[in-house]
């Protein structure tokens, strides 16, 4: 940069110290510049690509690699693994090999970021918890979602595995299986946070869903996201409390109010009523489907009456126990039949050609008859002079 002008130099504040020189700068870094030039020591960096020569070594490194980038392209050194690795790849800490997509990617069904599509759209996401996949965004929850079915599915069947769907399932239930993959891989403190904000956003809208209209679908899996935020807070309970004398955990106040709202809500809409589950379905639907839905409640069921037995409430004095858990499922309410084998649950019809091969060789209960629904056990097994807790 040539000095400046007499008039110029008035307004300058660096000026050059060099002796017979008169230079003078409004910038430091220009005046720097210049010194360099009566130095003469000063080595200049050289091109290895041609005989350019470039400006002075104490501050010329980024202008040689711009005039590498802009002269010689096909001289630039390869880019590092950091840089080189795609998005999903990189948060791992994993080898990526570089394709569009890569092959980590396309192996784990997972939109890869070198192909340049969007991989989380906002829009996806309720207003009130879409910041929780700022920490694990919907692209990366695979991993603990096949946490989540490998290690926590086995002893709480409620979820369909062949027809769950990442891209389709709502948030609710996502986070909270990511919740729970979290907890399961022992990062502990985002699990909890997930816990917190999901269960503050649950309570603030309420379980209750068109509970005056029947004929609206249920938001089954908004039900099942709920039932895996308080096997979590049941969880987190054990260890940080002690067990009553019928070896319940403690569930904090508002948890505990959340499961006798959830309880409530599926009283009053019916969902555990076998007839009213197949009203959900128009009479042309797909048996396949039919058979899957049904299961899917039968277990949500069984899964949530597991919870209530496990369950008390911390902040209740032992005199208001017993009545307390009057409110909770019991096995009057469960008017189905036991769910069908775990060997075609987790085969899991998909199609109806699925279904009818799968129904070869297997004998399906008979859900019509009241007789062998669970609830006409209740009868059998429970007598109110007895005061014995044992179901």
């Amino acid at each position: 940069m040539p000095p400046r002008s007499e008039a110029e130099s008035s307004r300058a504040s660096f000026r050059c110290s060099y002796p017979g020189c008169r230079a003078t700068y409004q910038r430091k870094e220009h005046l720097t510049r210049h010194r360099a030039r009566h130095d003469d020591q000063g080595k200049r960096f050289s091109c290895p690509h041609c005989d350019s020569f470039l400006r002075a070594l104490t501050i010329s490194s980024d202008l040689l690699r711009r005039h590498v980038q802009n002269y010689h392209p096909s001289q630039e050194p390869p880019a590092s693994r950091a840089q080189k690795a795609c998005r999903a790849c990189h948060i791992r800490k994993e080898r990526c090999d570089g394709g569009s997509p890569c092959d980590r990617c396309q192996r784990r069904s997972i939109v890869c970021s070198r192909t340049g599509q969007a991989t989380v759209r906002e829009e996806d996401n309720p207003p009130d918890t879409h910041e929780l996949f700022d920490i694990v965004p919907r692209w990366f929850a695979q991993d603990f979602i096949d946490t989540y079915f490998d290690e926590f599915h086995p002893a709480w069947p409620f979820l369909h595995r062949r027809t769950f769907n990442v891209s389709k399932e709502p948030c609710i239930l996502l986070q909270s299986m990511v919740m729970m993959g979290l907890w399961i891989k022992g990062d502990r403190d985002t699990a909890m946070t997930f816990h917190r904000k999901l269960l503050s956003a649950v309570q603030e809208q309420k379980v209750h869903h068109n509970d005056n209209d029947n004929h609206t679908p249920w938001p089954i899996a908004t039900y099942q996201g709920i039932l895996l935020q308080l096997i979590f807070a049941a969880l987190v309970a054990k260890q940080e409390s002690t067990l009553d004398l019928n070896l319940r955990c403690q569930l904090p106040g508002p948890q505990y109010e959340l499961l006798i709202s959830l309880v409530a809500t599926c009283r009053r809409r019916g969902i555990f009523s076998y007839p009213n589950m197949l009203m959900q379905y128009d009479a042309t639907a797909p048996i396949a489907l039919i058979w899957v839905g049904v299961e899917e409640i039968k277990r949500f069921g069984l899964a949530l009456y597991k919870l209530c037995r496990l369950c008390g409430r911390s902040d209740l004095p032992p005199d208001r126990h017993e009545n307390d858990r009057s409110e909770l499922l019991t096995l009057a309410d469960l008017d189905f039949c036991l769910p069908d084998s775990d060997a075609m649950w987790e085969g899991a019809p998909a199609t109806m050609e699925e279904a009818r091969s799968l129904a070869v060789g297997q004998t399906c209960r008979d859900n019509r008859n009241p007789d062998g629904w669970i609830s006409q056990s209740s009868g059998k097994l429970y007598d109110a002079g007895v005061r014995f807790d044992w179901i």
